[in-house]
């Protein structure tokens, strides 16, 4: 207010200099010279009472616009750092709570599945393994793991005939022939 006072005063100054010049010039008399300084001073009232405020005329130089923008752009910031801080937590629960998951997820989106029963229990798979123990010994004691038949063994797949396979599908090692040895010291 008082830099926008002094620049109209300092324009009026120059307007009155201006008319004070022009008297001497011209040889006004008093009552030219009053009429010419009311004019200027007419002319000059629009100048400092109807002046527009500074933000109207400083609103080309915001580049960012508005306060506003910070407090969205910070709200906007702070409600996608919750999300991602607060996924893993509500992901468990989902995956964990069946309550809940029934309450607040819709049966279209759930795809979880119901565990499956074990085929064998921990004895069941224990006897299994004792029976497979006691049937490779009981081969063993027969002589089916000669040396001849371990290297048979090694290069092609129980059950399939080695003169039978024409194109090499039944090769534990496909791209190994028959002369070279499997396994390098």
């Amino acid at each position: 207010s008082s830099s926008s006072s002094s620049s109209s005063l300092s324009t009026t100054r120059k307007l009155v200099q201006h008319v004070l010049v022009l008297q001497r010039r011209t040889k006004m008399t008093n009552s030219e010279r009053n009429d010419a300084l009311r004019d200027a001073n007419e002319k000059m009232k629009f100048y400092y009472e109807n002046r527009p405020s500074l933000e109207t005329l400083n609103k080309h130089k915001k580049k960012f616009g508005d306060d506003n923008q910070h407090f969205i752009m910070a709200g906007t910031l702070s409600t996608f750092l919750c999300a991602f801080l607060l996924t893993p937590f509500l992901g468990r629960k989902i995956a964990q709570d069946e309550e809940f998951r029934a309450k607040y997820v819709p049966k279209f989106y759930d795809y979880s599945l119901e565990k499956p029963d074990y085929a064998w229990t921990r004895a069941e798979l224990h006897e299994q393994m004792v029976q497979l123990q006691m049937d490779l010994h009981k081969r063993a004691i027969n002589g089916e793991f000669t040396p001849d038949k371990l290297e048979e063994m090694r290069r092609h797949f129980d059950g399939v005939d080695p003169e039978e396979d024409d194109h090499g599908w039944g090769k534990i090692h496909p791209g190994v022939d028959d002369d070279e040895d499997i396994e390098e010291d």
